[in-house]
């Protein structure tokens, strides 16, 4: 964690990090907490938010994607985005567990198992070493998740894809990922953010190619 946020979350020991009232139990107030932008009903595929009701958004029902299902627990936005933000390029580790504790409860409360093994998503070997820690893999370890290993690779280092549109995503990923040994038949591929669903896909079909039967997805957050 770095010298300013570690000083921040000991001025703030016992209290919200957002509206900063005094907390029992959590680094969040109940009525911080219950603003979060939660995801109440969403495609059973790629957990874009969707009206109440909907099953499938239209992307997935014209273009199914090579995993089946998506846990997606909140927007990326407000107090969420800057919660993942702080945590991934600030290293602010509190924040990491605050958004692993939140998630592990929400799973609990809404009865969602994650009965299969988890792969966090993986980052170049390039990208850790810059970054300094593997924001996913802490994550999910955070989270008490089975996680699977290393047994997904990333093995080509790809520019960062914030900027980049949809198409120019999947192209920038081609063939980014390979797999280290046999796989199980049902895996859960767990990441902080999914936006298009560029990485996702890439490393659905990778594990569909080897023989992986069933993909779920589980994100913290989905963008709109």
């Amino acid at each position: 964690m770095s010298t300013i946020n570690t000083w921040l979350h000991q001025l703030f020991d016992g209290r919200c990090r957002f509206c900063h009232i005094p907390c029992s139990k959590q680094d969040i107030c109940p009525a911080c907490k219950e603003d979060l932008p939660w995801i109440t009903a969403a495609c059973y595929a790629c957990g874009l938010p969707l009206a109440s009701g909907a099953v499938y958004c239209a992307d997935c029902l014209s273009s199914p994607p090579p995993f089946t299902h998506t846990i997606a627990i909140w927007r990326y936005c407000d107090d969420i985005q800057r919660l993942i933000q702080a945590y991934k390029f600030e290293e602010d580790f509190a924040a990491g567990r605050l958004l692993a504790e939140l998630a592990a409860e929400t799973l609990q409360q809404r009865q969602s198992l994650l009965d299969a093994p988890v792969i966090p998503m993986p980052i170049h070997p390039k990208r850790r070493r810059s970054r300094g820690f593997d924001h996913t893999h802490h994550l999910a370890k955070w989270m008490g998740c089975s996680v699977s290993g290393q047994l997904l690779k990333r093995q080509r280092h790809t520019p960062p894809q914030s900027g980049l549109d949809a198409a120019a995503r999947a192209k920038n990923l081609a063939q980014a990922f390979t797999l280290t040994a046999t796989p199980p038949k049902q895996v859960i591929l767990f990441d902080d953010v999914l936006t298009t669903g560029a990485s996702t896909r890439e490393a659905a079909a990778t594990l569909k190619a080897t023989g992986v039967e069933r993909v779920e997805c589980f994100v913290l957050a989905r963008a709109i």
